[in-house]
């Protein structure tokens, strides 16, 4: 292939306005180059500048190096230091993987308020019968590292040495104008260098609201794309794109779900556990419109959420116990259709949605436990529960402060699976939830018993062991129905069960 000139076009490019806080860090590692006579050309790449030139603020700075590694930088940044008098940084190195499609050897080190990477430009080159094409690294020059980046809109620079943006795949300026997510090269080479980068065409596109190149639509069908994003990328990096596209900066999982969906990734993300049982321990198959239905669950908790506020769907206006809940919600509604499925793991049975997000996505087992073991469970009582006082008082006990979104995912289940209406399901859990503020049960799974297990013991006579517990919660009930009653009609009540 006839490669362009390393020399760019004239183009016309934007100048970038830096806050203090990044002229006051270019400055320093220009002054750190000069007092070394390193003779390097200095540049951001990637997100940073792409988010500048979109008008968002980036605090995500790669610092790329012409002519050095990155650790040798950071060496050379606390040199600097050193000899100023001042504090040193510990430095992070992050080792490349090819195995896993991470190529490079990268410097971490926090400079001010925020961390930096350090790391060199990179050519990659491929042995003829490497059947995996894992490259090898070489130092590259600029228009070779743009060409190997993820997409043009990635592959813009920032020249700190001369302040200019620069666009030497003469695609980048021109794609983030129009809305556009394009590979600098031919998506199939881009996607197999690095598979996990088809999960981020579709993070961006539904991120920042831009459309996917032809060619590269074409490519992420191809079934040795997919086989290379199951087999080359950890999951645990899967796991992390998926939180993104979920919960990240501007996230809109509804549009980032259905492209998955129309691209066929969903099983290469949400990856079922491979001998799937039901019922009693029968072997069985997921439906193929598993899917679909997916993200139809997903959809429809996206929109109940935004009519309910929309402020419940943006994410950059959610503080950090807001995202979770969010999380949950989405997770739990995409994982609904699996719900009656489970694998057995050490001769255990597991629900499919706990093996989903705890092992194919690396998730947090807490999300896992919440989601499969009290959300996804809780549905069918939340769909069945009557608006009485004890009933009501008591599922609520079961699930905690994650009623409300079993409440929202039964919604989901009534109108999507079980072909309620829209406004019949709506009236049925805005009753729901009125009832619960009415009937003051909000927190009721804090209430303490009226009388404690020790009371029980002596007074009713009770030997210690499970008998205790059954009387606990038989004084809960009571405790529900009648929230004024004392101790000691709570002890006739109980009594008079004997």
């Amino acid at each position: 292939m006839k490669r362009k000139s390393d020399s760019m076009a004239e183009p016309t490019t934007p100048t970038l306005t830096l806050t203090p806080d990044e002229a006051k860090l270019f400055a320093f590692l220009l002054d750190v180059d000069a007092q070394k006579g390193a003779g390097l050309t200095l540049r951001v790449a990637g997100g940073w500048v792409r988010d500048k030139l979109l008008g968002r603020s980036s605090d995500d700075i790669d610092i790329v190096l012409d002519k050095m590694t990155g650790a040798a930088f950071a060496e050379l940044v606390n040199t600097y230091e050193v000899q100023h008098g001042h504090a040193t940084h510990s430095v992070g190195i992050i080792k490349a993987n090819p195995e896993q499609s991470k190529h490079l050897e990268t410097a971490t080190m926090q400079l001010g308020s925020g961390w930096i990477d350090f790391v060199n430009l990179r050519a990659e080159t491929y042995a003829e019968n490497e059947a995996h094409r894992i490259p090898s690294m070489e130092f590259g020059t600029p228009l070779q590292d743009a060409e190997r980046r993820d997409f043009t809109i990635n592959s813009l620079f920032y020249n700190l040495n001369t302040g200019s943006v620069e666009d030497y795949t003469l695609k980048g300026l021109a794609d983030l104008a129009d809305g556009l997510v394009r590979t600098p090269l031919e998506p199939r080479v881009t996607f197999l260098d690095d598979p996990l980068r088809i999960l981020r065409a579709v993070r961006f596109a539904s991120r920042f609201e831009f459309a996917l190149d032809e060619s590269l639509t074409r490519v992420l069908v191809l079934p040795e794309v997919k086989d290379a994003l199951r087999k080359k990328v950890s999951r645990e990096r899967v796991g992390k794109e998926l939180s993104g596209m979920l919960t990240g900066t501007s996230a809109h999982p509804d549009r980032a779900l259905s492209l998955l969906f129309e691209f066929g990734l969903m099983d290469c993300v949400f990856t079922p556990p491979s001998s799937l049982l039901m019922g009693d321990h029968e072997p069985a198959t997921l439906p193929a419109a598993t899917w679909e239905q997916s993200v139809a669950c997903a959809l429809a908790m996206h929109a109940l959420l935004a009519d309910r506020d929309a402020l419940r769907i943006e994410t950059g206006a959610m503080d950090e116990a807001a995202l979770h809940r969010f999380k949950l919600e989405m997770l739990s509604a995409t994982l609904l259709p699996l719900a009656p499925y489970f694998v057995l793991q050490k001769k255990k049975p597991v629900l499919a949605s706990h093996y989903i997000i705890k092992d194919s996505l690396k998730l947090r087992a807490k999300d896992a436990d919440d989601v499969a073991n009290v959300i996804l469970k809780s549905v069918e009582p939340f769909r069945s529960v009557v608006l009485d006082r004890v009933a009501v008082g008591l599922l609520l006990r079961q699930v905690g402060d994650l009623w409300s979104i079993c409440a929202d995912v039964a919604y989901v289940y009534d109108t999507v699976l079980g072909g309620t209406s829209v406004a019949s399901a709506a009236a049925k859990y805005d009753a729901l939830r009125a009832f619960v503020a009415d009937a003051s049960l909000d927190r009721v799974w804090d209430l303490k018993p009226i009388l404690n297990g020790k009371d029980l013991i002596a007074r009713l006579q009770l030997p210690p062991g499970p008998a205790v517990r059954v009387m606990q919660e038989k004084a809960i009930a009571f405790q529900l129905a009648h929230p004024s009653a004392s101790a000691d009609d709570c002890l006739a009540h109980l009594q008079s069960l004997a």
